[in-house]
């Protein structure tokens, strides 16, 4: 039943556990075969600013995009569960989450993966670490795991409920939110040891992202275009004018410019106070997962049958990392 549930989810729908038949990666080869992408849905890219640019998905895939190549060299993460979420403090450490619990973590850049002891078998779907040390991961059930030591020690952060988190972020060590199942917004400014649930005005209807880009101005993105925004933290919301009607996954602001994705390859962005759509920018209409920039030029988008793509106009164009961008 539990199976049955995850089905329900729009997201969930759209592939969760896609192209579960297929092979897995070819691990004996380090370059990534970009003609077997499609075989692939990628779900969360981490780009560092040294440079790496890191890719996780189906099939147990991660990816790290070499600048010197232009292209992908596939990690070997010793499993074949689908990968959610990657995020690192620093070019050595990172940490993935993913089915079942599963917790990956490498000390050296990547060149190797080790799991780490969740203590739980929850689909884990979101990680954030703001330090080599202090980390957060979200899931299914209310699952929310805090760890001060790196990972070694992974501890439950309040209760669980019947409800699925689906995005963990930390401003920093102290300033954190959660967005999920039923509307839920959860806000806390002590590291996680009391949250708080945030007024949404929008009802019930699942939030898939969350984005601050301070303690007071903060985004929400959810279902059938929704969005919210925030000038107090998360005391008050409200919601963005917008004309598009397709779940949005994905949300990230860097000063007056923001980005949003979603499905059928839903690109838009922040104008003023309205969302506009840009759909027609992007080279497809497979759903996208995640849009990561680095700064206000330079950004990410993966998503469904091997969507990598990259800008470098601030996302007036896009295209795949290993074709020419303008720089």
């Amino acid at each position: 039943m539990k199976y049955l549930r995850y089905l329900c989810i729009p997201l969930l729908l759209t592939g969760f556990f896609a192209g579960i038949a297929y092979a897995a990666p070819d691990t004996n080869s380090k370059q990534f075969d970009f003609k077997k992408a499609y075989f692939y849905n990628f779900y969360s890219v981490c780009p560092l600013s040294s440079g790496e640019v890191w890719v996780v998905g189906s099939h147990g895939i991660i990816c790290a995009f070499d600048k010197k190549l232009e292209s992908c060299v596939v990690q070997n993460s010793g499993t074949f569960k689908t990968l959610f979420s990657v995020s690192f403090s620093d070019p050595k450490k990172g940490w993935i989450v993913g089915q079942d619990g599963l917790i990956l973590h490498t000390d050296d850049g990547g060149k190797t993966w080790a799991p780490q002891t969740s203590n739980t078998t929850e689909h884990l779907f979101s990680v954030c670490f703001k330090d080599p040390n202090t980390g957060w991961i979200i899931g299914a059930f209310g699952t929310l795991l805090h760890t001060s030591d790196g990972g070694k020690n992974w501890s439950q952060q309040g209760e669980k409920i019947d409800c699925i988190y689906n995005k963990v972020f930390f401003l920093d060590k102290s300033h954190g939110w959660i967005g999920g199942e039923f509307g839920t917004i959860l806000g806390t400014k002590d590291g996680g040891n009391t949250w708080e649930k945030q007024e949404n005005p929008l009802g019930e209807g699942t939030l898939f992202d969350v984005f601050f880009k301070d303690q007071s101005g903060g985004w929400i993105t959810g279902m059938d275009g929704k969005a919210l925004v925030t000038s107090d933290g998360g005391t008050n919301w409200k919601e963005l004018n917008s004309s598009i009607k397709e779940h949005l996954l994905s949300v990230q602001v860097i000063g007056d410019t923001g980005w949003a994705v979603g499905l059928k390859g839903t690109y838009a962005m922040l104008k003023g106070t309205s969302w506009v759509d840009f759909t027609q920018k992007i080279p497809t209409r497979a759903w996208l997962k995640q849009c990561f920039f680095v700064d206000s030029r330079t950004g990410w988008i993966v998503g469904s049958v091997g969507t990598i793509l990259r800008t470098t106009d601030g996302g007036q164009t896009w295209a795949a990392p290993w074709q020419g961008l303008k720089k």
